[in-house]
């Protein structure tokens, strides 16, 4: 079911196309962020790697249409936790976390700006 669902949108759009209207099992939400932020990390041949804080951004502007608010938020928490334990490890991959810019949508403020 995952499988067949991750790449439908909250609001119904994306593919493949639902026979019967209903929502996306949960666990298709959740794969459906962690792929968009794991297609957007690495390099490609076509395109160099986004900075963590700019895919985030990303995930955050789709909030509300294509992703779960609530999925965007938890999986931002994780995936900041993890950017501050490199920084504290002195990683060299990132810098200083930044805040992403939030869409007037219903998205809360993300935990990297409650410092």
């Amino acid at each position: 079911m995952v499988a067949y669902e991750h790449h439908i949108f909250l609001n119904g759009e994306g593919y493949p196309a639902m026979r019967f209207p209903r929502a996306c099992h949960y666990a298709s939400r959740i794969v459906h962020a962690c792929d968009i932020y794991d297609t957007l990390c690495p390099d490609w041949p076509y395109r160099q790697a986004w900075e963590p804080e700019q895919a985030l951004t990303y995930l955050f502007e789709q909030a509300g249409r294509e992703l779960d608010p609530e999925i965007v938020r938890a999986f931002s928490e994780m995936v900041t936790e993890v950017l501050v334990q490199r920084l504290d490890a002195g990683s060299p991959r990132t810098e200083d976390p930044v805040e992403p810019a939030l869409p007037p949508t219903t998205c809360a403020t993300p935990p990297m700006a409650r410092a």
